[in-house]
């Protein structure tokens, strides 16, 4: 019940905008501003039905890709990073300056790199969320306390096993925060890569819509996004609660068996 509770809680600001929105839309009768009706309507033209298959799924396919190559990628370089002082040094001047890049600014790059199309979307899409996981693994990793690393030693643990057993969940919380942030930032710049010259996608559908005047289909992608992202934001909660969990009986029982 208390969730359930939290939940309606939750409902009252966005079901008191729509409202609002829609009493005013009705009453205004701009066409920039259509109604919930003629959105829905919309909505269900463009994204249910072939619309989802030859758009949605790309665009979802496109950002697991990268999304995953973003995540796994940066967990790897932030495992050097914090475990091999000169490596650290001698990258930390790059990845600074990279990461204060916003990735969308590196678009013609990547155009120019890969083209138009699948390719160039995944590498942008892998761009955006590698470094903001690279920085706070390597910080997750440094901040683990020097005693853990000594007993772990003292009772020879192997490296490997050190790493997955000992540093890994220690720095969880940095790195799952961080992938987080990153799949926020990723639904952003698949959405902006998608606004260039892709034949697919729902970035290209919602840009066009705009360009022609399709204000309806414009929202109605818009709606889309938003729909997207509080369900990706929900699955990505229950993953994270699953795995701090599972990776702290992991620690707990690293440390009982040392």
């Amino acid at each position: 019940m208390s969730r359930l509770r939290g939940f309606l809680w939750e409902l009252i600001l966005p079901v008191g905008l729509l409202v609002a929105y829609q009493m005013w839309a009705r009453q205004a009768q701009n066409p920039y501003f259509p109604t919930l009706g003629a959105i829905g309507t919309e909505f269900r033209a463009t994204w249910i039905g072939s619309g989802f298959s030859e758009h949605v799924v790309p665009s979802l396919w496109n950002l697991c890709r990268g999304y995953l190559l973003g995540v796994f990628g940066g967990i790897a370089g932030g495992v050097l990073l914090g475990r091999v002082p000169v490596l650290r040094g001698l990258l930390a001047p790059l990845v600074s300056f990279q990461l204060t890049l916003p990735a969308v600014a590196l678009l013609p790059i990547f155009i120019v790199a890969f083209g138009i199309g699948s390719g160039m979307q995944v590498g942008v899409i892998t761009f955006s969320a590698f470094f903001l996981v690279l920085v706070n693994t390597t910080a997750g990793l440094r901040a683990v306390d020097a005693t853990v690393i000594d007993i772990g030693r003292s009772y020879r643990i192997g490296p490997v096993r050190r790493l997955f057993l000992l540093l890994l969940p220690a720095a969880a919380p940095q790195i799952v925060s961080a992938a987080r942030t990153a799949l926020s930032v990723a639904v952003l710049v698949m959405v902006v890569s998608e606004m260039v010259g892709a034949p697919h996608g729902i970035g290209a559908v919602t840009i066009l819509a705009q360009q022609e005047f399709q204000y309806a289909r414009m929202w109605a992608g818009m709606v889309l996004l938003a729909l997207l992202g509080y369900l990706l934001n929900a699955a990505f909660a229950l993953a994270e609660r699953a795995t701090l969990g599972r990776l702290g009986i992991l620690a707990t029982g690293a440390k009982g068996r040392s």
